[in-house]
């Protein structure tokens, strides 16, 4: 097959010249709406990830052969870099969150924070996705179900540093469904994986 600078561009152009990883918002919501982020603390998500999903293969031997079959679907942590604000508001919500699951940070557990079967069972939230085109309107959209942190990073502090302060979460999920929209932001189709 003959190399052609001209096709590549042209197919590229035909797609909006690539999507770009900088383009996307994110929508983090809390369990019933208790410790969302505000869309102050959604602008301040700085890395986050298109979820990923891996099946695993089951080997099955047979007569001295190894035979691979589709096993199981499983979703890896997914991890966000959030920007720190002064007020610490995104990161509050984060450990009022993990409070709500585990216990108070001394460990004492009650009927609130990580004690009651009400209160895990109510325990977790969704985010949302959304990657956006060259022209701002939202393309695809990606809903993290059933999510709870697993991490709350540190925030380094140094005397000889001026950059603005910034930390990982990690949070585990269930799974993860996959949307097409229109500029207006509407789901054309989805398509749940699962």
């Amino acid at each position: 097959m003959a190399f052609s600078v001209t096709s590549f561009k042209t197919n590229l152009a035909t797609g909006g010249g690539g999507a770009r990883p900088s383009l996307y918002s994110i929508d983090i919501n809390g369990p019933g709406g208790t410790n969302s982020f505000s869309g102050a603390s959604n602008i301040l998500v700085k890395a986050a990830a298109i979820p990923a999903s891996t099946i695993a293969p089951l080997t099955v031997n047979y007569m001295g052969r190894a035979y691979k079959t589709p096993g199981f679907r499983t979703f890896d942590v997914w991890n966000v870099t959030v920007i720190n604000d002064e007020d610490m508001a995104a990161r509050s919500n984060i450990i009022a969150w993990m409070r709500n699951l585990a216990g108070t940070l001394q460990g004492n557990r009650d009927g609130v924070f990580g004690g009651s079967s009400k209160v895990l069972a109510s325990s977790e939230g969704d985010a949302t996705v959304v990657q956006m085109g060259l022209d701002g309107a939202a393309k695809q959209s990606w809903k993290v179900h059933q999510m709870w942190p697993t991490e709350l990073g540190e925030i380094a502090l140094d005397w000889s540093s001026d950059a603005i302060e910034e930390y990982t979460v990690a949070f585990a999920y269930d799974y993860w469904s996959h949307g097409t929209l229109t500029s207006t932001t509407s789901v054309i189709s989805t398509s749940i994986s699962s």
